[in-house]
């Protein structure tokens, strides 16, 4: 499969300038609308059958999902970005085994808990 960005949140502008950044890096991108937030991350991907109900919750934070990018692509991706001074996204995550079956809010609410504990200096989970 084709390495692909997945954007929630993305607005007009932004789309379009991470859309020509991407394809020079020969990556996909798929905006994923807020009527799909309540999926589930495989469901988006293309791992399962698509979901037919629409969410019932929402966020407004931009968010980026990272599929099947190598290091060196996630990497490139990354300087080309600040090198065109694409304004940084808070929300990241790359697609694992573990939040592959969460939803997309589920992982928008643990990657905004994660932010908050580094910029608090905490940890967000017991060990």
């Amino acid at each position: 499969m084709r390495p692909t960005i997945y954007t929630f949140n993305l607005n007009e502008n932004r789309l379009t300038k991470l859309r020509f950044i991407c394809f020079k890096l020969g990556l996909l991108v798929k905006s994923i609308p807020p009527e799909r937030f309540d999926h589930h991350i495989a469901s988006l991907i293309g791992q399962c059958e698509p979901e037919t109900e629409p969410s019932a919750n929402s966020f407004d934070d931009e968010m980026l999902l990272f599929h099947n990018l190598s290091d060196h692509q996630l990497n490139t991706f990354l300087a080309t970005c600040k090198q065109q001074r694409f304004a940084p996204v808070a929300l990241k995550a790359i697609v694992t085994p573990d939040n592959v079956a969460w939803t997309a809010v589920e992982l928008h609410a643990e990657l905004w808990q994660e932010r908050q504990a580094v910029m608090q200096g905490t940890t967000t989970h017991e060990e």
